[in-house]
């Protein structure tokens, strides 16, 4: 194992874990971990398998488009990792990088303060609190406006990586599960591919504030399109194992794939899915197609030319190239059947 690691980072407690559990793997000391992330193109790496651990610099939280899932206007992306451990062929993460190399940043209580700074910048129409009181004396004064927001503020956390299959290098979950718990109104969401519960179960505590999100799709889909994630079967497995012990548990069906037979494939799912998750016990379900923005389409299409599902999408707004209405539409109605009250992400049903 090859670890690159920043010289400012050195010293972060969370560098510190990291080294212990890669005691015997080669470190080489960088000024800039762009210097290697931006620089080293696919397969020109000569040690493998690699990481780096890097200081967070830039914001952390970005804005989440409107109706990207809980919340049309406060929710955000929250990165604390880059890169995929996982191959799915369709990601934006295969052309968003130069190569896959996972890069950790350790910083916490920065990225924690970025938080902490986007809420209290959201204006409220209650009081919003911390539950335990003493991190900043004045924060209920400040934040006492007669303004209008009064929903959740969301914040997804693995849309640059899968952070829970990553959690056994980042520890992820013990910082920041319990700092979300602190809140009223502020909640975090963990879609995951993987099956890894057991940074969850070490937790020793149901979250209220921390929603737990499993993406499922046909097995043959994931063979095909999803390599290295878990299998269907585990993900199921995990799903149960969670609720058994009384957690929330979402399931994601994203992205549908418009793949020949389609609806065939897809029905077959659903009732699978019947047999083996008890719905009813789902705290909440989402359901999208495939889409992407037209400069994501372009360039996700120069560098997999022959990815057969990206040639079955059209554009069909200003803002997404997308599965056609007729295929989104059977979607949609048949996840609706699923559940009734399942969200459909970034679009009109």
């Amino acid at each position: 194992m090859l670890i690159y690691i920043e010289k400012q980072a050195k010293d972060y407690p969370q560098t510190e874990k990291i080294l212990k559990k890669f005691k015997n793997s080669k470190i080489l000391w960088i000024d800039n971990y762009k210097n290697i992330f931006d620089k080293i193109v696919a397969g020109n790496i000569s040690l493998k398998p690699s990481f780096i651990v890097a200081k967070l610099n830039s914001d952390s939280i970005t804005k989440a488009p409107d109706w990207y899932g809980h919340n049309n206007k406060q929710a955000y992306f929250l990165k604390t990792s880059l890169n995929c451990v996982f191959d799915c062929s369709y990601c934006f993460l295969k052309w968003a990088f130069k190569n896959d190399i996972p890069v950790y940043f350790v910083n916490y209580e920065d990225i924690k303060k970025g938080i902490l700074n986007k809420i209290k910048k959201i204006p409220l129409s209650q009081p919003f609190s911390l539950r335990e009181k003493g991190a900043e004396q004045d924060y209920e004064l400040k934040l006492k406006q007669n303004l209008d927001y009064k929903d959740k503020i969301w914040f997804y956390s693995s849309d640059y990586s899968d952070i829970l299959w990553m959690d056994n290098i980042s520890g992820f979950l013990w910082e920041f599960v319990d700092f979300f718990e602190k809140f009223d109104n502020a909640m975090m969401e963990i879609r995951t591919k993987s099956a890894n519960i057991k940074p969850i179960l070490d937790l020793w505590f149901i979250p209220n504030n921390t929603k737990f999100a499993f993406s499922l799709n046909p097995q043959e889909l994931i063979d095909k399109y999803e390599k290295g994630t878990s299998s269907l079967e585990d993900r199921i497995k995990a799903v149960n194992i969670l609720l058994e012990k009384w957690y929330k548990v979402w399931l994601r069906f994203l992205p549908l794939l418009p793949v020949k037979n389609y609806k065939e494939i897809y029905s077959k799912f659903v009732e699978y899915i019947k047999k083996e998750i008890d719905i009813s016990k789902i705290s909440s379900t989402f359901v999208s197609g495939l889409l992407y923005t037209k400069n994501d389409y372009n360039n996700i299409l120069k560098k997999y030319p022959k990815l057969d599902v990206l040639y079955r999408l059209k554009q069909q707004d200003n803002l997404f190239i997308r599965e056609p209405k007729e295929m989104r539409d059977f979607f949609y109605n048949l996840f609706s059947e699923l559940d009734k009250k399942c969200f459909i992400c970034l679009d009109e049903k």
